[in-house]
């Protein structure tokens, strides 16, 4: 199983999607921002951070652009050292 992290606004957007996961997840921790520096009071409603591991592709956050363009440099780079190897060695 794969672990993911997710960040959620609020509680009640939390809620939701786990309403929409119906136990396809399993929820490893959650956890929610730290209090203000001196503050004894808990925000009720604040935001909201799940680490939780699926077998579903559905609940795998989408790849962005940055993590595409780092995978084709490492794939660009090692057919250039092999190119790079091949001209030396002949």
């Amino acid at each position: 199983m794969a672990i993911f992290t997710k960040r959620f606004a609020d509680a009640d957007e939390y809620e939701e999607w786990l309403t929409k996961a119906s136990g396809r997840v399993n929820v490893l921790s959650i956890s929610k921002t730290p209090t203000i520096f001196g503050s004894t009071t808990i925000q009720p409603n604040g935001p909201v951070v799940l680490k939780y591991q699926t077998n579903d592709k559905s609940f795998a956050p989408a790849k962005g652009a940055a993590a595409k363009t780092v995978e084709y440099a490492i794939v660009g780079a090692a057919f250039f050292a092999l190119f790079a190897y091949l001209i030396t060695e002949l």
